[in-house]
């Protein structure tokens, strides 16, 4: 009898899981393909190249410092957070988080594993945006030849990283307000107006923490660490409180 339910308890494991890891999938690609027939490579190029042209203009005019200041200005100050949202949006389809995995509930489809999909394959794209914005204001503020390109690339592509990710994580929890998540709108000019400030009330949003990374005024005196540790306990917690709220 306890061999039977032994044996049994292998056979649905697999099951079990390819049930959860179903919805995820299905997700997360229906988010790749909507920002792909929504020419979501459009806003990215745009970023790309005003970052770009921002950086040689920074590195002509002012060489040094350029790459701090084409990083937290155009690249992760202006162009990421922009970028997000546009991303967002059209992933979503211009629609509330809950609403896009409404197909795949319909098909008896796990909706807590397919939000966990889309919001997985939102983080992972926007982390990889924000590593190849910074990588581009990097490269073009700062000489080929310069001996500290290569630890200032690697610092900043791993910040831009981390506030890629932390974007994802705001603009999806924003996509659960409003009708028609309309809710990414307020995160978006909060985010530009509180966390461009030094106080408590910055700590919540990812300008603030990227600023300290990058070398400026740190909000409420916390060091980098901190703010490393901030940007990713902001990704996980947006992150779970927008799943908590598409699936209740």
């Amino acid at each position: 009898m306890v061999a039977r339910r032994v044996g049994t308890e292998h056979r649905e494991a697999p099951v079990n899981a390819l049930a959860a890891r179903l919805p995820a999938e299905l997700a997360a690609r229906s988010v790749l393909l909507r920002l792909v027939a929504e020419n979501a490579w459009l806003p990215a190029l745009l970023a790309l190249f005003g970052t770009a042209v921002a950086a040689l203009l920074e590195r002509k005019f002012a060489p040094f410092g350029a790459a701090d200041r084409a990083l937290s200005g155009a690249g992760l100050g202006v162009a990421l957070p922009l970028l997000a949202y546009a991303l967002l949006d059209a992933g979503l389809g211009n629609q509330r988080l809950r609403r896009c995995l409404e197909p795949i509930a319909r098909h008896g489809g796990d909706v807590r594993a397919a939000g966990a999909g889309a919001l997985a394959a939102f983080c992972v794209v926007l982390a990889f945006a924000g590593a190849l914005l910074a990588a581009v204001a990097v490269l073009a503020a700062r000489s080929m030849g310069d001996p500290m390109l290569g630890r200032d690339l690697a610092a900043s592509v791993w910040i831009g990283a981390l506030a890629g990710a932390a974007y994802a994580g705001w603009f999806a929890l924003g996509s659960t307000f409003g009708q028609r998540g309309g809710g990414r709108k307020w995160v978006l000019a909060l985010d530009f107006v509180l966390g461009a400030t030094s106080g408590v009330l910055a700590l919540p949003w990812p300008r603030a923490h990227v600023r300290n990374l990058l070398g400026g005024a740190p909000p409420f005196d916390l060091g980098q660490g901190a703010a490393s540790l901030g940007l990713l306990a902001m990704t996980a917690l947006t992150m779970l409180v927008a799943l908590g709220r598409t699936t209740r």
